[in-house]
């Protein structure tokens, strides 16, 4: 899927929805249904598109409609894409993932960390959380977003 050179506000497809809120200084995706792999990463190429156009390393995913997760694993966006993207950006790039409380509870009980990352490491240029909960997940990005002095969170963010 192609993308115009130029500043881009909004994607919208069956399967996907993609947004610069200037008001929040945040990208925002949110998948419309399950997705096949191509439609996996023309969704995420959106995202990537979004936030270079705008220069914005604030992301909000919100992941609850997509459930057929174990056909696309998180591993190649955790490990290959945001990683990618943030070094395109050149600044620090903060994603929140809003995921459904079965899979955020399959993640956590993960014994594998390679399967599906918990975390990023400490003092990592991206950063990323799963939540159930869109505001704590918001707060999260506001936290971020006030830090100064990167790497690392402002006062109470995990």
């Amino acid at each position: 899927m192609a993308f115009a050179s130029r500043v881009m506000d909004q994607f919208v497809t069956d399967f996907m929805q993609v947004a610069y809120r200037p008001d929040l200084g945040q990208v925002a995706g949110r998948w419309l249904r399950s997705v096949t792999e191509d439609e996996l990463r023309a969704g995420y190429d959106a995202l990537r598109h979004a936030a270079l156009a705008h220069g914005c390393g604030y992301w909000l995913i919100d992941s609850r409609r997509r459930t057929n997760r174990s056909l696309n694993g998180p591993e190649w966006v955790l490990t290959e894409f945001l990683p990618r993207v943030q070094r395109e950006l050149v600044k620090p790039l903060c994603v929140c993932f809003l995921v459904l409380p079965n899979y955020l509870q399959a993640v956590e009980a993960e014994t594998d960390p390679a399967a599906s990352p918990r975390a990023p490491a400490p003092g990592s240029p991206v950063q990323f959380a799963r939540f159930t909960d869109e505001g704590a997940a918001n707060a999260w990005l506001v936290q971020w977003q006030g830090a100064s002095g990167w790497p690392g969170p402002a006062a109470g963010v995990p």
